[in-house]
């Protein structure tokens, strides 16, 4: 290989036949190898005569042990390079194949050349529902064209490196170390963090490393991989343990510092370690239930983190949770987490109902330094000003596209959103982001004005809001989502449990009681995730229709 590697070089690679070639040299090695031994064994024997003649006999035996010596270490390393080749090979075809499914499943292809082809895609006379489609088509032209981009940089890189290191090691002298094959595992992209397509560039980066590179990242650099959307959620998790331990030694040190008793007053340095007590009291339950850290981060005004209820890499049906007001790790992470191990169990339930036999998860997204009591009415994180939701809608968007990147085929994702979190969201939806359905309840208002600003399919914006909730009536930061062309309003009052006859769901009182137990929201919410809108309950005060009495 030289020069550019093309999309179409990348399709003729054939790791097996290279890995052939390496089995085929580490068995020369270990040919002289043997050779070697056996003239070590034959040097130790004491010989019987001496002199020059001896002497001689003695350099040229101790010359050939060197030349053997050498020419074993070139060999293996020539195995090993061609080993780390047939690897990269691998994960370009890989990137590769991942691009095809993508383009497969949304009815286009690529070309030999790596260019996307989209079939015309002809009105549906439904404006809502041609930006749903044209939203969804963005999104898988940017991860595919991110896909080819990164097979084509780590195939021709590869060819490089691997073209320098046989020449190295056929050099004179060798200039390559015996374990130097190895190599650097090569650094994340720039603007990974932060920006709703840096997921699909983290994913390929990912995906483009090799089995060993991943481990290696993991342990040696778990910055690169923790807070970074687009990588498996357990890879991520194992790489937030570690950056959690530095940060558990670092915050220990800090109280130590202040004093021997920390006080309330010191709101970064109680909440820095009350969020990763309340982190590990998380992370250490054993009740059957996966749970990964995605994101641990105590450097800004709120500790963010992000956390599961089961395992998104695995599930059917995966939902992003996003809090409201006041929210932070150290005060409601345990309260999440047992609302949302609830819920979860309940969506189970109504997949089940349905025949499915995939596993539903729930991602607690505080990754977003919410807006605080102590922030006051004025200031730029006020949570009556939107700029706290505007800076961040990027992080959410990365996030959700990011479980899609990190998988082979999407998932059904749903979108909760509770009180300023929706504000957020909202923002968030206008980006081209990947999302199903969408939930917004006890909402102030939103930026949104019509469901074809966020790109999701008619049906998949529901909102519910209780009758008592004060701040659902107030439209502060904009248009109320119940009045959204195309928007469904869901119960949240009491209401027959859908399949039942005497159970009755119960009213959420207020404005933080939508995800309470047995209420109509926690009902109407699971549905949602669930993907089960033939449950869903509507408002009590909607007409009932009356069903006509059985004959007796």
């Amino acid at each position: 290989m030289s020069g550019q590697i093309a999309v179409r070089d990348i399709r003729a690679f054939r790791p097996a036949l290279v890995l052939e070639v390496a089995h085929r040299l580490e068995v020369q090695r270990r040919r002289v190898v043997g050779a070697t031994d056996a003239a070590l064994r034959a040097r130790s024997v004491r010989r019987s005569w001496t002199g020059p003649a001896a002497d001689s006999a003695a350099e040229a035996q101790a010359r050939a042990l060197a030349v053997l010596g050498d020419l074993a270490a070139r060999i293996g390393v020539s195995a090993s390079v061609l080993h780390r080749l047939a690897e990269r090979m691998e994960a370009c075809l890989g990137l590769v194949r991942r691009a095809d499914r993508l383009a497969e499943h949304r009815g286009a292809w690529t070309d030999a050349d790596g260019l996307v082809q989209v079939p015309h895609r002809f009105s549906t006379g439904d404006a809502t529902l041609d930006a749903h489609v044209a939203r969804l088509d963005a999104l898988m032209v940017d991860e595919v064209g991110r896909c080819l981009r990164e097979a084509m940089r780590v195939a021709g890189e590869t060819d490089a490196d691997v073209r320098r290191r046989l020449r190295a090691a056929a050099g004179e002298p060798m200039v390559l170390a015996v374990g130097d094959e190895l190599g650097l595992v090569p650094p994340p992209p720039d603007g990974g963090v932060g920006r709703p397509d840096g997921a699909f560039a983290n994913a390929a980066w990912w995906r483009g490393l090799t089995v060993s590179e991943r481990r290696s990242a993991i342990s040696e650099h778990p910055e690169w991989v923790g807070p970074r959307d687009g990588i498996p959620a357990w890879d991520r998790h194992q790489a937030n343990l570690i950056l959690l331990s530095r940060l558990r030694g670092q915050v220990s040190e800090d109280l130590r510092n202040a004093g021997a008793i920390p006080q309330r007053t010191d709101v970064p340095a109680w909440e820095r370690a009350t969020s990763i007590a309340a982190i590990d009291a998380l992370l250490a339950k054993r009740d059957g239930v996966t749970r990964h850290l995605l994101l641990i981060d105590i450097s800004g005004p709120v500790v963010r983190a992000i956390t599961t209820v089961g395992d998104i890499d695995r599930a059917g049906h995966v939902a992003t949770y996003v809090a409201g007001l006041s929210t932070r790790p150290g005060k409601d992470l345990r309260t999440y987490d047992e609302r949302f191990v609830r819920l979860r169990r309940l969506a189970l339930t109504q997949t089940r109902e349905k025949g499915e036999t995939g596993d539903v998860a729930i991602a607690v997204w505080l990754g977003y330094p919410a807006p605080q009591g102590r922030d006051g009415g004025f200031s730029s994180r006020s949570v009556l000003r939107a700029d706290v939701a505007r800076d961040w809608a990027d992080d959410l968007a990365s996030f959700t596209n990011g479980i899609d990147a990190s998988r082979d085929m999407p998932v059904h994702q749903t979108l909760m959103a509770h009180s300023y979190g929706s504000v957020l969201a909202a923002f968030a939806l206008r980006h081209v982001m990947r999302v199903d359905d969408v939930a917004f309840f006890g909402s102030p208002g939103t930026s949104l004005d019509s469901l074809a600003a966020a790109g999701l399919k008619p049906g998949a914006l529901n909102v519910l809001a209780a009758p008592t909730d004060p701040v659902a009536m107030t439209d502060w930061h904009g248009l109320d989502p119940r009045d959204i062309p195309g928007a469904t309003t869901l119960g949240a009052t009491p209401a027959l449990k859908p399949g039942t006859t005497d159970q009755m769901l119960t009213e959420s009182i207020l404005h933080s009681a939508y995800l309470d137990e047995g209420t109509t929201a926690e009902f109407n919410l699971a549905a949602i995730v669930a993907a089960r809108p033939d449950l869903r309950v509507w408002p009590s005060d909607w007409p009932m229709v009356t069903m006509p009495e059985p004959p007796t």
